[in-house]
């Protein structure tokens, strides 16, 4: 269907195969350490992770996007802020459980996507960028302005799915499900004609592909997981209020996506991660933060165009691969 065709005795294949490798090696070895946080009982740590996890998600469908489908967005927070709202109202006034709101939340961010996409993908280049950003502004003046879902206070006193620790175990599987998905689908016949469309539109055209459906669908799957990773940030939180909507969110994303390597889904997970840890290291410092972390991106696009994961897994392959040989 469109091009969504994965076969999954191929993928188990795949992965066998994955896992023998030096970075399958060392990606199962990093979430079994993840895994065992909890045992430490330090629920300040678990809480961080929990925000690492959530963004990474974000990051991810951001990079799906924009790394593989080559529409790049600034306002990937109106789904984000979208899904989060909606999420929260189904649990606070119909008092559905969390898991069905997680997925009425990441639908309606669908339908968004939709109603985004339509128009801004007449646009291109950086009147798309433009365009998407206006529609996330619109939606925070929207929010910020009416008296709807609580106005300016927003949404608030929801009911906790848990003690940190479960939360944590959630936030892993939600996490790993969503990263594995993205990575079927740009692996899939799906990810190749986007990233023909990315490399050479013009080309894709001729080609006989229907680029702006294409287009749409990678808006609406990035619109999904950015869906996702609302809902589940308002499940942690237990509130939402439109600063949800505010441009921060969208170029956070960004940052995340650069900092781990376009293009390449997991890389989002560490740039989470060390986004969400040097956050936390410079909170002290308040308005600053934001200056030293653009300044970082800018020294990341300047010196590190593939991020920061594929350079440094590659030398540590190296050293390792020096180290069996003696």
């Amino acid at each position: 269907m469109m091009g969504i065709q994965v076969d999954f005795q191929s993928l188990t294949g795949r992965f066998k195969a994955w896992v023998q490798t030096f970075r399958g090696s060392i990606t199962l070895f990093c979430l079994l350490g993840l895994l065992l946080v909890p045992i430490s009982g330090n629920q300040y740590l678990a809480t961080i992770l929990v925000t690492a996890m959530i963004l990474s998600i974000f990051a991810a469908s951001w990079d799906l996007l924009a790394g593989f489908a080559g529409q790049v967005s600034f306002g990937h927070a109106a789904f984000f802020g979208i899904s989060g709202y909606f999420a929260a109202a189904f649990i606070k006034f119909a008092g559905a459980h969390w898991i069905l709101a997680i997925f009425v939340g990441a639908g309606w961010a669908v339908l968004f996507s939709l109603i985004i996409g339509i128009p801004c993908l007449r646009l291109k280049g950086p009147y798309l960028a433009l365009g998407t950003l206006a529609f996330s502004l619109i939606l925070w003046n929207l929010f910020l302005t009416g008296t709807w879902l609580g106005g300016t206070e927003g949404i608030s006193g929801l009911p906790s799915i848990g003690d940190i620790f479960v939360v944590f175990y959630i936030m892993v599987v939600f996490m790993v499900a969503s990263l594995v998905i993205m990575r079927a689908i740009v692996d899939s016949r799906l990810g190749t004609i986007l990233k023909s469309i990315r490399d050479d539109e013009t080309c894709a055209d001729a080609s006989g592909i229907n680029t702006t459906v294409y287009k749409l669908i990678a808006f609406m799957i990035s619109g999904f997981f950015a869906g996702i990773s609302g809902a589940l940030f308002v499940l942690h939180t237990t509130a939402v209020n439109p600063a949800v909507f505010q441009t921060l969110y969208s170029f956070y994303a960004i940052i995340m996506a650069a900092i781990g390597g376009m293009a390449t889904i997991y890389g989002s997970v560490i740039g989470a991660f060390l986004f969400t840890v040097l956050s936390e290291l410079l909170r002290p410092l308040a308005a600053a933060a934001l200056l030293i972390f653009a300044t970082i991106l800018i020294l990341i696009i300047r010196f590190a165009e593939e991020g920061v994961m594929n350079p440094f897994l590659e030398r540590v392959q190296d050293l390792w691969d020096m180290i069996r040989r003696r």
